[in-house]
């Protein structure tokens, strides 16, 4: 068999083989390296055969060109490329490929031609495997919940994860579910069973254990809201409270009798509580209290008790620690002229109508589809070219599902209040506050919504001026508070009170009007009041996980290639621009 090879990449094997050699081609002909195939291919093929694949089938440095040719040959030179085998199943062998495949990027190209031609691969570290996908295996293994974030965890660490074939844990029956090419089932199956609790272990004997939290915070948070703090309990604060009742051994000893022997007890709220009170049931009178302490600086949980009491809390971790969605919340503060409000299809006895076709309800609140709410705000933009409409504000919250999300727009003036010994001050505050809890419910399908809106600004006379009482603004303010449910597309729409909003206007005369002293008898100051309506509009919006980068694609690039692109980037040698065609038969 030939293989036509470049003069340099001929000087390079030589050289390589022999130590130190010379050669010289003329121009006119191609240097040729003959080869002897091995024994298998000799007895396999006749030599004539042979040259006449020799003569459709070439290398060069950077491609590969094969005319329905075995994908095994094509294996074989990105594994050269690769610097690792490539071990490819006999359903995988059988098919052929013909193209121009670029081998200067052969971790691309074996996705390529593995997406084309309907293969799967995995990679343990050291070895490609290939295969056909009719091949592809499920594996269902009995494993227990608390310990599936250590599994991930160490999967992930040895780069034995591969993303495109995800692990999926029932928490509820603690059951793993594999499936992807035989190699990957088998490893992950193996390293499950390995790492699955022993049986034999002393659940009495003493352990410290860290517990690493990945989608919860293990210490409280705090905001302030208003003239309140409100604190949303954290993993360690909330295990702790749980772990703090004052049941006798007796009454957890009962009560895990009454689980136990309860057949409908399935669910794995109901499972958990069943491991709760047996570990709780193990306890002993001298040592009956668990230790669970955060820290902070790795977010995570550290457990103190016996190996019982800390796969309890392991357990509870696993119930807890869960990925939550995230929502988008858009906010819109309008404030509409109560004298042009009926011209945008509001009337108060809570019928909401734009044009023909669009009609819903309006009253405190509403819930509107996307076509309607953009029907009303191309009516509010269109009044407010007028100064008849004026959007407030437009604040983009980004949210948790059951977490609170707060806007806040406030301003502070102090009281002071005067004691018998001591002055002290009081704080007002008025502004526009909002605080979201969405959840999540119906499949992303439908979002509730717990709101409560508080608008506040000072009162204002007749005559456009700040009304005071002992020199001090009168305040109002309006607080909503609903439970809302919207589905996906669609928006709340809250408010329709009425406030004051003053307008000071200044007509002058040119320059005469800017002239000092005498300017005020060349302008006239007027201040209008007008009743305006304020309406917030929310929209929420579910966000779909984004598409996590394939970051073990990327592991997979081993030494050698990572050698390729160094030389390339140095010498500039290889040629990007090389595409890969590939077909099947």
């Amino acid at each position: 068999m030939y293989l036509q090879v470049s003069k340099k990449c001929k000087f390079s094997i030589i050289a390589l083989i022999c130590g130190c050699l010379t050669a010289q081609a003329s121009a006119s002909e191609e240097p040729k390296l003959t080869t002897t195939p091995p024994t298998s291919m000799l007895m396999s093929a006749p030599v004539a055969e042979a040259q006449k694949l020799s003569s459709e089938t070439h290398s060069t440095e950077d491609n590969y060109v094969a005319r329905d040719k075995g994908i095994d040959y094509l294996l074989k030179a990105l594994s050269s490329k690769l610097h690792k085998p490539i071990v490819a199943s006999p359903k995988a062998k059988k098919y052929f490929v013909t193209g121009n495949f670029n081998l200067a990027k052969p971790l691309e190209t074996l996705t390529n031609v593995a997406a084309d031609l309907g293969l799967i691969w995995y990679y343990d570290g050291s070895i490609f495997y290939v295969y056909e996908a009719s091949e592809a295996t499920t594996a269902v293994v009995q494993f227990s919940r608390r310990n599936f974030a250590d599994l991930v965890s160490f999967l992930r660490q040895n780069d034995l994860y591969d993303n495109r074939y995800p692990l999926k844990m029932n928490y509820s029956a603690d059951t793993l579910y594999i499936s992807g090419p035989p190699k990957y089932v088998d490893i992950l199956t193996a390293i499950a069973s390995l790492m699955q609790d022993n049986p034999d272990e002393d659940l009495q004997q003493q352990v410290i254990e860290t517990i690493k939290l990945r989608h919860a915070f293990v210490d409280d948070r705090s905001f302030s809201y208003r003239d309140r703090n409100v604190v949303i309990p954290g993993i360690a604060s909330t295990i702790n409270t749980l772990l703090s009742d004052n049941h006798s051994p007796k009454e957890v000893a009962a009560a895990r009798k009454t689980v136990e022997n309860n057949p409908e007890a399935e669910n794995s709220n109901a499972k958990l509580g069943q491991a709760a009170r047996f570990e709780r049931d193990d306890y002993n009178e001298n040592d009956n209290n668990v230790k669970v302490v955060a820290f902070t600086g790795r977010n995570s949980l550290m457990v103190k008790g016996t190996r019982a009491q800390v796969n309890m809390i392991k357990d509870l971790v696993a119930s807890l620690d869960v990925p939550r969605k995230q929502i988008e919340l858009s906010l819109w503060i309008i404030d509409i002229s109560k004298d042009d409000l009926d011209s945008i299809g509001v009337n108060w006895s809570g019928q909401f109508k734009i044009g023909n076709e669009i009609s819903g309800l309006f009253n405190t609140a509403s819930i509107i589809s996307s076509t309607q709410q953009n029907a009303f705000l191309a009516k509010v933009s269109a009044l407010s070219q007028d100064n008849k409409a004026n959007i407030v504000s437009r604040p983009f919250l980004l949210a948790q599902e059951n977490m609170p999300s707060l806007f806040d727009n406030t301003k502070n003036f102090y009281v002071r209040l005067a004691g018998e010994n001591n002055v002290d001050l009081q704080t007002v505050t008025y502004g526009t506050t909002i605080s979201v809890t969405p959840m999540i419910s119906d499949n992303s399908k439908v979002i509730e919504m717990t709101l409560e809106i508080m608008d506040g600004s000072t009162s204002v006379t007749d005559e456009g001026k700040t009304e005071v009482v002992d020199n001090l603004p009168v305040v109002g303010n309006t607080t909503i508070n609903t439970l809302a449910r919207v589905s996906e597309g669609q928006s709340l729409m809250i408010g329709g009170y009425t406030r004051d909003q003053s307008q000071l206007s200044v007509a002058k005369v040119p320059l005469l009007g800017d002239l000092p002293f005498i300017g005020n008898f060349f302008k006239n100051t007027s201040n209008t009041v007008s009743k305006s309506v304020r309406i917030f509009l929310i929209q929420p919006k579910t966000l779909k996980d984004s598409d996590v980068e394939n970051s073990d694609l990327n592991r997979y690039i081993n030494e050698g290639w990572d050698a390729i692109n160094h030389f390339n980037e140095k010498y500039n040698v290889l040629n990007p621009d090389n595409t890969n065609q590939s077909s099947s038969r």
